[in-house]
């Protein structure tokens, strides 16, 4: 059930234009019908002048630049990091139920950890992300107030630091799993390291957690980093079943169906859904918000949206 739903300025701007737009005249390119659809996580109340939903998330796998198994080098505060098999995050079609416990020891307030090579090459036009995951409140205290989290994107060996950044404060961060996305793709979007792009292949992340004080340290299952991954906006959306929509020409309602299967979306927690058209920037044509679900490899969700003129 839909806290917050309905029908958008683009979405009723296709509906004029199919239906007083002479079927010779419409163009092929522009104002397509909608048959595709998104899913977000922590999306607020819809707003008709929406054009996409706050924060989409693949559906496909996209591509694992990390997975999680593969140990950093810690430096400065941060102590060589751990396996962890017990709190992870599965995604991205990947069957390795490893993640890594960034271990924290009390000499310094920047922790440091460094991982390369990546298992594939950051693709510079795509969006990225991970997960992280903090304990408890007692944990995120440890965590300075501005500033307190920093993954950078680097070419490995580059004396100038080149590359980019994503940077957070504890109040952008909660207990529990984390998402650290670029929401955009990586050029656009995360802040440039002085110096310009990587002038090399970006195969190194390096992660700093500063906390409020140097002793403060970092045990294992207290702060865990888990599947670095990429996707372009093909891997966002998804067409609708087969058969639909449906048109109900007595009550002037049209019913879309959506699925998503075993394989997809794993690992988010999500709650809401766009209907996008087949425009070379798709166009938002309604959007829905509700409670929301958590997705793993053992569900499959079927999203039934009814849109009805009245």
């Amino acid at each position: 059930m839909a806290n917050s739903s309905g029908i958008k300025t683009k979405g009723k701007n296709i509906l004029l234009y199919r239906g007083y737009t002479p079927n010779g005249s419409l163009s092929a390119t522009e104002y397509l019908p909608p048959s595709k659809f998104k899913i977000g996580i922590g999306n607020g109340t819809q707003n008709i002048a929406d054009t996409d939903l706050d924060e989409p998330v693949p559906i496909s796998d996209g591509t694992t630049y990390d997975a999680g198994s593969n140990n950093f080098t810690g430096s400065s505060g941060g102590d060589n990091s751990t396996d962890n098999t017990s709190t992870y995050k599965e995604g991205a079609g990947n069957t390795d139920a490893t993640a890594q416990n960034l271990i924290a020891n009390g000499t310094s307030t920047s922790k440091i950890w460094t991982l390369t090579p990546l298992t594939a090459n950051i693709v510079a036009s795509n969006y990225v992300s991970h997960w992280l995951y903090i304990k408890d409140s007692t944990t995120l205290d440890k965590f300075a107030t501005s500033s307190c989290f920093n993954i950078q994107f680097r070419t490995n060996g580059d004396a100038a630091n080149l590359g980019y950044e994503i940077t957070k404060d504890r109040a952008d961060l909660a207990v529990g799993w984390n998402l650290i996305s670029s929401k955009s793709t990586i050029v656009s979007d995360l802040t440039q390291l002085a110096g310009g792009p990587p002038s090399g292949n970006i195969d190194e992340i390096i992660i700093t957690i500063t906390t409020t004080v140097a002793t403060s340290t970092f045990v294992a299952e207290d702060v865990v980093y888990d599947l670095l991954r990429g996707w372009a906006d093909s891997d966002l959306i998804k067409d609708f079943v087969s058969g639909y929509p449906t048109f109900d020409y007595i009550n002037n309602i049209v019913t879309t169906r959506c699925a998503i299967t075993t394989v997809e979306l794993n690992g988010f927690f999500f709650n809401s859904l766009g209907i996008f058209n087949e425009d070379t920037t798709p166009l938002m044509t309604s959007g829905d918000t509700f409670d929301g679900d958590s997705k793993t490899s053992t569900d499959e969700f079927y999203f039934q949206v009814k849109d009805r003129v009245i």
